[in-house]
């Protein structure tokens, strides 16, 4: 099933490995777990997002990154799942960082609060070439 470090299932890629975290006041551990998103992202792959963001939060890395460079759509839905992960991550001391995102997907992170939750800035990704 899903959840394993280097596994591709219903479009989200984990990744698990030592990296330097340069957030070690918040980290427990000294690495970053990387769940890559892609494609559409609607309220019916929610679940199924929000099922990968959790099994790599109970890894309990120091940093949990959503990287959305893949993602061709963030709908509402998945927009709220990115911000329990983000909550959840908050309460039990792991980082959370969004990466690669559109400004599209952007714009609704931050209409939702999202900035208020991670742990770096939300910045467009200077190689995206979507349009908002």
């Amino acid at each position: 099933m899903g959840g394993v470090p280097g596994s591709l299932v219903g479009g989200v890629f984990v990744v698990s490995g030592r990296i330097p975290v340069p957030l070690t006041s918040l980290s427990r551990h000294n690495f970053r777990t990387i769940v890559r998103l892609r494609g559409e992202l609607t309220l019916t792959s929610a679940p199924r997002m929000r099922k990968k963001l959790l099994r790599a939060l109970a890894r309990s890395p120091g940093v949990l990154e959503a990287d959305l460079g893949k993602v061709t759509y963030l709908a509402p839905a998945a927009s709220a799942v990115l911000l329990a992960a983000a909550a959840t991550a908050r309460r039990s001391g792991t980082g959370f960082v969004i990466t690669h995102a559109s400004p599209r997907s952007l714009h609704m992170l931050r209409e939702l609060g999202m900035q208020r939750l991670v742990d770096a800035p939300l910045l467009p990704d200077p190689y995206s070439c979507h349009e908002m």
